[in-house]
């Protein structure tokens, strides 16, 4: 008992110490609400530049391939730890296909590590689901601020405080909050799922 009392502790010091980045209504104007992140999908641009950041065994990227056809899908995802070795191979078996005609490239690595290698406004939209902590989150949205062009669209997974099963501690809400002041983005869709796993998407202000 002491111990999950001492864990439930550390988890609320490290959300007090986030910060509390304060949204006003150019940050949330003309935003929607969708039902869930495939509708997401359905309204994000087709046949576009896309890179999913955090992939896994690549079930989300089947749905942006059938629903949005992008020209190129860039798959960025820690295949090479222990944890996720195993789905590298089911990835380039699921999208061998695609793979040899240069519409779904690999990126083996850590999100922090393999965008910056991407070009300015090489992207027109991106999707952040990687390992939803403050920092990881707020680098992310700092280099898809580069990389993503003018017009572009940064969305993402988890937009939530954290995973109540395990329970895990998520900071991707305060990360998101903080880049749309800091950074002049703001919300353009945020899904309502019934698991409370939601997903974001922001626009640059103009």
């Amino acid at each position: 008992m002491l111990k999950r009392l001492s864990a439930a502790t550390r988890r609320r010091a490290r959300r007090k110490a986030l910060p509390r980045a304060k949204l006003d209504l150019s940050h949330t104007q003309g935003g929607t609400l969708l039902p869930d992140r495939l509708h997401l999908l359905d309204v994000m641009p087709k046949g576009a530049r896309v890179a999913e950041i955090g992939v896994a065994q690549g079930n989300f990227s089947t749905q942006i391939l059938e629903r949005c056809t992008p020209q190129v899908l860039h798959l960025v995802d820690a295949w090479h730890t222990t944890r996720y070795r195993p789905a590298q191979a089911q990835v380039e078996k699921r999208f061998a296909s695609e793979i040899a005609a240069g519409q779904v490239v690999l990126h083996p690595g850590l999100s922090t590590d393999r965008l910056p290698e991407f070009a300015d406004a090489s992207l027109d939209w991106a999707y952040i689901d990687t390992d939803h902590s403050y920092p990881t989150t707020k680098a992310e949205l700092e280099i898809c601020d580069r990389v993503v062009a003018p017009g572009g669209l940064i969305a993402g997974h988890d937009f939530c405080t954290g995973n109540t099963d395990k329970p895990t501690f998520y900071g991707v809400v305060q990360a998101v909050n903080e880049f749309c002041v800091t950074r002049g983005w703001r919300y353009r869709h945020v899904t309502l799922e019934s698991g409370a796993h939601f997903s974001f998407c922001l626009e640059r202000i103009a």
